[in-house]
């Protein structure tokens, strides 16, 4: 087997193979007498048909296969002897193969490239600080109250932020009414956000049984263009008004949440560690999260190869699928690449440079800092011995916390090569750049 390596590319390694036809005439030929001690064939006996007979009716796709298997097998010897680590599947072109000749082609693979890691040295670095204070606690138990808020019907009050109202509509661009700009029964809370800005500011004042006209104006760049930047007049009924009735913090209430005492303090001790928990987490991916985006920054102009990107994309698609409630029914190839074209060439971009990472700075998972991660989601399940027992006995969920454990160890010999600015950050804040990214 003769092999010429060349690289049309940074990210292509291009192998010429050509193997000589004795070679594959004694394959096939071999393939011909394996084949003839299987088959049956009228009027001769199992394991005696004579190799003509092979030759004539399965001569063409036994040649196929044995083609197919050569192709493979040379390529694997190629890309060992040449120690080419290939991505995905190659591109085969210039098939040459007459029976009697040589038989020839060229395989093209997309290769990793090579990459100069830049650090982060001379860089600022934002990293957010916070805690959990008693406002946070006292905010998130009026958060619980407002999900367990049943509504009152009230006929005389005027509506308000915060209120329910169940309305009747129709909107009318010049005088004409549009589509999609008609509703009946349809329940908002002021102060959602949920229609368009102006919209439910309009019917504050507004009492159950009362009419109103407003004129309000859609955003420049809203998604039916017939109406972006256009002022209309919607015309409202509302047909309901309801006011919040938020529950009592009493035995019962805290007794729901799961503390047994149904004491106010035990409540709030349990609340602030299920919060510093999340905090802690939170802050750990938001200050690894801009560490990354200033090591994606500063190593910018690395080529991604096709084949890894268009490999995430697929692993995307099916992700969102799965958190989109998909069923077997729905395709994930039916998704657009396009969608998620960006976060694909992020990550697998990061990915390049975590893995260059670990190699130059030689890193591998501290077996504490492992265990921490284990003991910290543990922390929150009634049995903790049992979820670390889960992780330590199954080397893909161990690997998965290594994983992590590794990518903060980069983070922070990263971390340590820039000029770091402490932000100091409320818990809300930080809680609402988790949502964010």
């Amino acid at each position: 087997m003769q092999v010429v390596l060349e690289s049309p590319s940074a990210l292509e390694r291009q192998f010429t193979i050509t193997i000589p036809s004795v070679d594959v005439e004694a394959q096939f030929e071999a393939k011909v007498v394996e084949t003839s001690k299987r088959i049956r064939v009228d009027g001769f006996r199992p394991g005696k048909v004579p190799a003509s007979v092979v030759r004539q009716r399965y001569g063409q796709s036994i040649r196929q296969e044995v083609i197919s298997d050569v192709m493979q097998s040379s390529i694997g010897q190629a890309l060992e002897e040449h120690d080419v680590s290939p991505i995905g599947q190659p591109k085969i072109e210039n098939v040459n193969f007459e029976e009697g000749s040589d038989f020839s082609f060229q395989a093209t693979f997309e290769v990793f490239p090579e990459i100069d890691l830049k650090t982060l040295d001379g860089v600022t670095i934002e990293q957010s600080k916070s805690e959990v204070k008693a406002s946070d606690i006292d905010e998130l138990i009026k958060n619980l109250q407002e999900q367990r808020q049943t509504w009152k019907e009230s006929k005389r009050a005027q509506a308000k932020p915060a209120d329910r109202v169940t309305i009747n509509f129709e909107g009318f661009l010049d005088g004409e009414a549009f589509e999609g700009g008609k509703g009946e029964d349809h329940p908002l809370v002021l102060g959602s956000g949920a229609m368009i800005p102006g919209f439910e500011s309009g019917i504050e004042g507004m009492k159950a049984g009362e009419s109103r006209e407003i004129e309000v104006t859609f955003p420049e760049k809203y998604q039916a263009e017939n109406l972006a930047g256009k002022l209309v007049v919607f015309k409202i009924e509302v047909t309901k008004l309801e006011r919040a009735d938020l529950p009592v913090v009493d035995e019962a209430f805290i007794q729901g949440f799961g503390v047994a005492s149904g004491v106010m303090d035990d409540f709030r001790v349990e609340l602030e560690q299920q919060m510093r928990r999340e905090l802690s987490m939170t802050l750990k991916n938001v200050n690894k999260g801009k560490v990354f985006d200033a090591l994606l920054e500063q190593n910018s102009e690395i080529s991604v190869p096709h084949a890894a990107v268009h490999s995430e994309i697929h692993t995307l698609k099916n992700q969102a699928v799965e958190r989109f409630g998909g069923s077997a029914k729905m395709d994930p190839n039916q998704l657009p690449d396009q969608l998620f074209q960006e976060q694909a060439m992020r990550r697998v971009k990061l990915g390049l440079l975590l893995a260059e990472s670990v190699k130059r700075f030689e890193v591998k998972a501290d077996a504490d800092r492992v265990r921490g991660y284990i003991d910290e989601m543990a922390s929150a399940y009634d049995d903790p011995e049992q979820v670390v027992n889960f992780y330590y006995s199954n080397t893909e969920n161990l690997r998965q916390i290594e994983a992590l454990a590794i990518e903060e160890q980069v983070a922070d010999i990263l971390l340590g090569t820039a000029t770091v600015n402490a932000v100091e950050m409320s818990y809300a804040d930080v809680m609402k750049s988790r949502q964010a990214n």
